[in-house]
């Protein structure tokens, strides 16, 4: 299973937002700045890439993405805590 290529926005957030350089305590600011400098389209992508990494539960490979992209070793109980977190203050609706 090869999805690596399905998660660019996540990818995207993850380089460009919650990089190493971040602490988890700044996780609500990050994900403000995200929602706030975001077009909606990137901000529904990533609600789906999130979504979709749930469903598919998978987290060998999210892990391994999170590692490479993020820089950040995770198990999957703080995976679904951050995937989670960012689902539920996505704003999609302007």
């Amino acid at each position: 299973m090869n999805q690596e290529l399905s998660f660019e926005t996540f990818r995207y957030f993850l380089e460009c937002y919650f990089n190493v350089s971040t602490n988890y305590d700044e996780l609500e600011k990050i994900i403000d700045d995200f929602n706030s400098s975001e077009n909606l389209k990137y901000r529904q992508s990533l609600k789906a890439e999130l979504e979709l990494i749930l469903q598919l539960g998978n987290w060998d490979i999210v892990q391994r993405f999170v590692k490479k992209y993020g820089m950040r070793k995770m198990n999957e109980e703080k995976l679904k805590w951050l995937i989670q977190h960012v689902l539920c203050n996505l704003e999609l609706s302007k």
